[in-house]
């Protein structure tokens, strides 16, 4: 299971959908492209305070408020919703 944890202008997923295969879980592949682009949205604004992306944990914190962490937190919890056993937002 994704475990996705949001704090002030900051992002830790940790885990694994465990959906299909690696390579093959849609669900991972979801999650990884809103992490994604959050990353290059911070990056474009030179924005990034932290970025740590291993197997498994990701962590990515902002040096200021960004809007786009609101925007990858919905997705997120969407992803949620129709993935439940899958993805949880805490």
């Amino acid at each position: 299971m994704i475990r996705a944890r949001f704090t002030h202008n900051r992002l830790t997923l940790l885990g694994h959908a465990g959906y299909a295969e690696k390579g093959q879980d849609i669900v991972c592949a979801a999650a990884s492209a809103l992490v994604y682009a959050l990353v290059g949205a911070l990056e474009d604004k030179d924005n990034v305070a932290e970025l740590v992306i291993r197997p498994g944990n990701v962590t990515v914190a902002a040096r200021a408020d960004d809007p786009a962490f609101a925007v990858v937190r919905r997705g997120l919890e969407q992803l949620a919703g129709r993935y439940p056993g899958y993805v949880r937002v805490e």
